[in-house]
């Protein structure tokens, strides 16, 4: 599992424009994913998904909002937080965006406890805010791993980095940002995951 690569975590202190105005304490959502534009047309298949929420470790797993202004440190946005952390977050993205894709009769996630064919597992391996040259761009990156439960074999592992450019530097800006990132990243997933249903098992890649 990628691990962010130095976690100093601390109160935000030396770029002024991503403190908070004092007594702001906003709470942030994924904004919604938007409407598809068409109705799905997938053949429907015949098997099911359980959707294990994503696992993260040390401040990834928490509900702050983090930011690197500098490489290998690992900062928080001073007022601001996610309502849940990110790992439940990115879940609920993507049970939107299998349900919204059709092809699966069901997509359960791991604490109903259904007996599905596959089940779809991950690391959350990044989920932050990186200021570059004054600039903000926040990174989303989930390594997936598809297992088979009639015989425990892995089927298929794959890791996936999204980038998007954030339009400005304060904390609504930049959940926009993440809110867009996930929209280019759950499609690969949802598309990555039947793909490799479909395929023969191989060595994690």
């Amino acid at each position: 599992m990628k691990r962010l690569p130095l976690l100093l975590v601390a109160l935000l202190t030396g770029c002024a424009s991503l403190i908070a105005p004092r007594g702001t304490n906003d709470v942030f959502i994924l904004p919604a994913a938007p409407a598809p534009m068409h109705a799905a047309t997938h053949a429907r298949l015949p098997w099911s998904l359980t959707l294990v929420t994503p696992t993260a470790s040390g401040p990834l797993g928490s509900r702050a909002l983090l930011v690197s202004p500098q490489p290998d440190l690992v900062q928080v946005y001073a007022g601001a937080r996610w309502a849940e952390p990110p790992p439940t977050l990115l879940r609920q993205r993507l049970l939107a965006a299998f349900a919204a894709d059709g092809r699966l009769p069901r997509v359960a996630p791991d604490s109903v406890g259904a007996l599905t064919r596959y089940t779809l597992s991950s690391d959350l391996d990044d989920f932050r805010v990186i200021i570059s040259d004054g600039r903000a761009r926040v990174r989303v990156a989930l390594t997936v791993r598809l297992l088979d439960n009639h015989s425990r074999q892995l089927l298929a592992q794959r890791s996936f980095t999204i980038e998007e450019p954030a339009a400005g530097r304060n904390a609504t800006q930049v959940v926009a940002a993440f809110g867009a990132a996930c929209d280019r990243l759950v499609p690969r997933v949802v598309d990555w995951t039947i793909a490799s249903a479909a395929s023969p098992p191989v060595a994690a890649r």
